[in-house]
């Protein structure tokens, strides 16, 4: 490098100076100019007060008999005939199936035959016995003895009666178990016949459901069937007091009087709506419902949400009253219409500008 004089020197520092003052300067105004973030975007609802009136729950429920029973003729024998067809609405004591009964008509009469002849005798000796013929203890068999036939010949017609089997209460007949001339024991399954003057309706009740509705008879209820245009009040039978195996629901049952133009049979499909009265208030604070994804948790289990205000996030303290499916019911100091944050509340931060945009 050649030598420069203390003139040229001097410029040569002078220019690198101000070469390190504009680069310097440069690199304060870089530092100082922020780069531009826009918003995060966040989806909001605004925040609904709970209607303090009744609510309306609404489940699945299946139509089912409120009795099925198997009828058996009480005594053995040839069946001579089947009444009734499937599907056939019959009358309580309306005759639905028959056996032969010429057997037993044989042993009604030979017990009506036998009964006249020992009452006869019966009368010849108590003559003898007031003539003195006869003594009291040549009497007294014979009159057991006329016990004993009378209680044949009443066996006797009952077997008759029983070998024409009889509706025990109105409803319709669900199948034919069995054929004509087929011979069956003594409890052997005829038909089974459904009773049509009542229906009831099975629900699977959740715990939380369970918990705050009344579980008696001023339960209301309604239901309406899946396939038709067809509702029905529906009332309190009976509820189950363990859960079903391997989960948590209760078993409700419901009972409802049948319309006369549906054919409403066992295993068709019902949407319930039950009654939830209104939950008991207080005048510090009310209740809200909102979605259960705007709740947040901080690490010490408190929970809080996200509102949308002026543009920015804000961290609202709240107090979790209940889980009811995918919403949740909270309290704390919160009014109405307040815009909450539903989505992507875990990745905001204390007045963080965003966007609030309505879900579609």
């Amino acid at each position: 490098m050649p030598l420069l004089s203390s003139r040229g020197l001097s410029r040569y520092l002078c220019i690198t100076a101000s070469i390190c003052s504009l680069l310097a300067l440069s690199g304060c105004a870089e530092e100082e100019q922020p780069a531009h973030v826009p918003p995060r975007v966040a989806f909001v609802e605004p925040l609904q007060r709970m209607d303090n009136g009744p609510e309306a729950l609404r489940f699945s429920g299946v139509v089912e008999s409120v009795t099925s029973t198997q009828l058996a003729f009480q005594v053995p024998g040839r069946i001579e005939r089947i009444l009734v067809d499937e599907g056939e609405r019959v009358e309580k004591g309306q005759p639905v199936a028959k056996l032969d009964d010429t057997d037993y008509e044989l042993q009604r009469r030979e017990a009506e035959a036998r009964l006249r002849q020992l009452e006869a005798d019966l009368v010849r000796k108590r003559a003898l016995l007031a003539e003195g013929i006869l003594a009291p203890a040549a009497v007294e068999p014979l009159q057991a003895n006329v016990v004993a036939a009378r209680v044949a010949r009443d066996s006797a017609r009952r077997d008759i009666n029983h070998s024409t089997l009889e509706a025990p209460f109105d409803g319709v007949v669900a199948r034919r178990l069995v054929e004509p001339d087929m011979v069956v024991a003594t409890g052997t399954p005829i038909l089974e016949l459904q009773n049509n003057q009542h229906i009831e309706v099975t629900v699977d009740l959740p715990e939380t459901a369970a918990l705050s509705i009344p579980l008696n008879s001023s339960l209301q209820a309604e239901g309406e069937l899946v396939i038709a245009d067809l509702t029905l009040p529906l009332h309190y039978k009976e509820h189950s007091t363990q859960p079903r195996e391997g989960s948590r629901t209760y078993n409700l049952t419901l009972q409802g009087e049948p319309p006369a133009d549906y054919n409403l049979l066992p295993g068709m499909a019902m949407r319930v709506r039950l009654q939830r009265p209104p939950a008991p208030t207080d005048d510090k604070q009310p209740n809200f419902r909102l979605p259960l994804n705007a709740v947040q948790t901080a690490p010490n289990g408190s929970h809080y949400l996200w509102l949308a205000v002026d543009g920015q996030a804000k961290r609202r303290d709240l107090q979790l009253e209940r889980i009811e499916d995918d919403h949740a019911v909270v309290s704390g100091e919160l009014d109405d219409d307040m815009l909450v944050v539903v989505a992507g509340g875990s990745k905001l931060s204390e007045d963080q500008p965003i966007k609030a945009e309505r879900r579609k």
